[in-house]
C-alpha cells in the first residue's frame, strides 16, 4: 500500500512539474503586444484599384500575403476604410485612410484564474499527449528544425494543421494548439506572440507542416507557398496499376498538375494491385492529388472513400514525404525535411502479399 501511495505521489509531482512547465513556455511566448493598430493614407495609381488589391500589394504588404487574406480581415472588422467595416471589392480613393487592426491572440492568455488556468493547461496537455503517429514509436510532436524564425514539426494523421473557432470544444486535435509547449519562444525582434503553420495539410495525411516564429517569416513564408516556390513530395498507395507521368487536369475550372512517379507494385486478392507511388504537385488545390489519383488516372488512394477508394475506415494511405523551401530570411539557405513512410504501409503491403499467395494456393484466383 505504501508503494502505491509513493507511485501515486510521484505521478502528481510529475503532472504538477509538466503543467508549471507547460505555463511557463505559454507565458514566454504570450508577450505584450506591440503597434496593434495602424493606418495607411491611399493614393492609388490605378482609379479602378479595389481594397483587398491595394492593401496586399502596397498599403499593407508585410501583413497581408494574399488577397484571401485581406477578405478575411475585412470579414473580421480588422481592415477598415475610413473607419468602416468593408468589402474587399470596394473601390479605394486618393484620400482613403486604411486602418488595420492585428488580430487578438486569445490562444495565448493563460487565465488568471487558479481553477480555470489549470484546466486550460491540462486540457492542452491532453491534446498534445494524444499527437502520436499513427504506429505509437515516437514522441508526441516531432520538431525537425528550428530556429528563431521558423520551425517544421511532423503533423501527425488524424491532427488539423489549423485549429478554427470551438475546435477545442470539440475536442478536435489541432496542431496550432499545442505548439507553444514544444516550441521555443523566439528572439526575434518582430516574434510572433504564438507559433503559427504557414501551410494547411489534410487532417487525415501525416508530414511536415512549416511553421513562423516571426512576423517577417510569416510574411515570407506565406509568399513562398502563394507563389509555389515550397518543393513537396507526398508518397501514396494507390488502387489499380500507374504509369510514370504528368497529370494536367483542372480542378474546379482551375490549372492544375501533378507529377506522378510509379515505384513499385503489389499484388492483391481482394484489389486487385496495389502501386507505391510518388506525387509532386505542380500547382496547389485543395485535394488535388487524390482527385487526379481517383478521378483522372482512375486508380484512387487506398482508404480514400470521398474519392473512390476502397477499404473505408482504415485510413487514407497518403502522406507527405518531403518539404523543402528557402529559408525565409536567408534566402540562399535551403531548409528540406524529409520523413521516413509510416509503418502501415509496409504492414499493408504484406497483408495483401499474403492474401495474394494463399489465394492463389488455394486457386481462388
Amino acid at each position: 500500500m505504501r508503494a502505491i501511495h509513493a507511485f501515486v505521489a510521484v505521478q502528481l509531482r510529475i503532472g504538477a512539474a509538466l503543467s508549471n512547465a507547460a505555463e511557463a513556455r505559454f507565458r514566454a511566448w504570450a508577450r505584450p503586444r506591440t503597434d496593434a493598430v495602424h493606418a495607411v493614407a491611399c493614393a492609388p495609381a490605378d482609379s479602378e484599384a479595389r481594397l483587398r488589391r491595394y492593401a496586399t500589394t502596397t498599403a499593407f504588404a508585410d501583413e497581408l500575403v494574399t488577397t484571401n487574406a485581406a477578405n478575411l480581415a475585412c470579414r473580421a472588422g480588422r481592415l477598415l476604410c475610413n473607419g468602416e467595416k468593408s468589402s474587399g471589392a470596394r473601390i479605394v480613393k486618393t484620400g482613403d485612410v486604411l486602418t488595420l487592426a492585428r488580430p487578438p491572440e486569445r490562444r495565448t492568455a493563460v487565465p488568471e484564474d487558479e481553477e480555470k488556468r489549470g484546466a486550460w493547461i491540462s486540457k492542452r496537455e491532453r491534446l498534445l499527449a494524444a499527437l502520436r503517429d499513427e504506429d505509437r514509436h515516437a514522441p508526441p510532436l516531432q520538431v525537425l528544425y528550428e530556429d528563431d524564425a521558423m520551425a517544421v514539426v511532423l503533423k501527425p494523421a488524424g491532427v488539423h494543421a489549423m485549429s478554427w473557432r470551438n475546435t477545442l470544444k470539440r475536442r478536435q486535435l489541432c496542431l496550432d494548439d499545442v505548439l507553444p509547449l514544444v516550441l521555443e519562444p523566439s528572439r526575434a525582434a518582430d516574434a510572433l506572440p504564438a507559433p503559427l503553420p504557414r501551410h494547411r495539410l489534410d487532417a487525415r495525411v501525416a508530414g511536415p507542416v512549416a511553421i513562423a516564429k516571426s512576423r517577417s517569416a510569416h510574411v515570407a513564408l506565406g509568399r513562398a507557398f502563394e507563389q509555389n516556390e515550397v518543393d513537396k513530395e507526398y508518397g501514396a498507395l494507390v488502387v489499380g496499376a500507374v504509369a510514370s507521368g504528368t497529370v494536367d487536369a483542372p480542378i474546379d475550372g482551375l490549372p492544375s498538375t501533378t507529377v506522378v512517379t510509379a515505384r513499385g507494385q503489389t499484388p492483391c486478392a481482394v484489389d486487385g494491385v496495389l502501386t507505391d507511388v510518388a506525387l509532386k504537385p505542380v500547382t496547389g488545390r485543395r485535394h488535388q492529388l487524390r482527385r487526379h489519383c481517383g478521378e483522372t488516372l482512375g486508380a484512387p488512394i487506398l482508404g480514400d472513400d470521398l474519392y473512390g477508394g476502397p477499404r473505408k475506415g482504415i485510413g487514407l494511405f497518403l502522406y507527405c514525404r518531403r518539404l523543402a523551401l528557402a529559408h525565409p530570411l536567408e534566402p540562399r539557405r535551403l531548409v528540406a525535411c524529409e520523413i521516413d513512410e509510416p509503418r502501415r504501409f509496409g504492414r499493408h503491403r504484406a497483408k495483401a502479399r499474403k492474401g495474394w499467395d494463399w489465394a492463389r494456393e488455394h486457386g481462388e484466383l
